[in-house]
């Protein structure tokens, strides 16, 4: 399968790839080097420093400004200003910070907590806890949709029925799929999709078959789930640890059919000359686009 690199670029922790189909782009951002980025298919890097962490981010339906989790609470951002103004900080206590983040069908922005893992200097840090929670936000509103129980969630995917929500724990090597109201936004009836795999699951994207994408942390590889929870392909990549992928276009096409995977380079005694690249590549399927943040706040 042919695979090719975007840019010069190498992030320490890329996360929350996003395509712009509109303006030919993918957003995403790379956490513990404090940035948000913006990459072209051919190659060209832009990057935008922030004061704080970025864990993940959305773009409303115009692309000019993202909702973005950064470490201590979610903001409205644009490429000019920076951060134009704070909407939510779902978590009081210290020692946790945000880490994953997507919208739903409605536009609402999902985000998810954990005990931080990196100390004031951004280097890694042992965390013992499952104190994080699942937070649907609004505005300037944020709801707990979970007890204290993720230790460090990441996967965010709705089914492209919207019958279904999933997100996943690392921490747990689990992935749990939810009933999902699209009307109220509330979720239930939890279980397992999927336990175990090859290394741990990071980010997902959702296919137009309904099929979940999830990168697999220290495994160098992707995998294909089934609704039903069977796993259908497993796609290696010439990386150690990809971090999340979503579905966008090389050719200038419409078709969702290049799946865009970013990885990071943090924490490997000697990284190769890819870990930390974005990669693209055509797998044969056509994925759903990322849901646009619909409340500016």
């Amino acid at each position: 399968m042919k695979t090719a690199i975007w840019g010069e670029q190498r992030d320490e922790v890329g996360e929350s790839p996003f395509w712009d189909a509109g303006h030919g782009c993918l957003w995403s951002v790379d956490m513990t080097a404090q940035a948000i980025r913006r990459r072209w298919p051919d190659g060209r890097t832009d990057s935008f420093p922030t004061a704080e962490l970025p864990a993940a981010l959305a773009l409303n339906p115009q692309g000019d400004s993202a909702v973005v989790a950064f470490a201590s609470g979610t903001a409205l951002w644009t490429p000019a200003e920076g951060i134009r103004h704070w909407l939510t900080r779902p978590e009081s206590a210290p020692l946790l910070r945000l880490n994953e983040g997507k919208c739903d069908p409605a536009g609402r922005f999902w985000v998810a907590s954990m005990e931080n893992n990196l100390d004031q200097h951004g280097q890694p840090r042992a965390t013992s806890s499952f104190a994080g929670r699942l937070w649907r936000t609004c505005g300037r509103q944020a709801i707990a949709f979970s007890a204290a129980e993720f230790g460090c969630p990441n996967t965010m995917a709705w089914s492209p029925d919207q019958r279904y929500f999933y997100a996943g724990d690392s921490q747990r090597n689990a992935i749990w799929v939810w009933h999902y109201d699209a009307t109220s936004g509330d979720i239930s009836q939890r279980r397992i999709l999927q336990q175990g795999g090859p290394g741990i699951p990071d980010g997902s994207a959702m296919d137009e078959d309904g099929c979940l994408w999830t990168a697999r942390f220290g495994a160098g590889c992707i995998v294909r789930t089934t609704p039903g929870g069977k796993t259908d392909r497993i796609i290696p990549l010439p990386l150690c640890n990809p971090t999340s992928c979503t579905f966008g276009n090389a050719d200038g096409g419409s078709r969702l059919d290049t799946l865009l995977i970013t990885s990071a380079r943090f924490g490997l005694s000697q990284p190769g000359p890819l870990d930390g690249a974005v990669l693209a590549m055509h797998t044969g399927h056509c994925g759903l686009p990322e849901n646009r943040y619909q409340d500016d706040g």
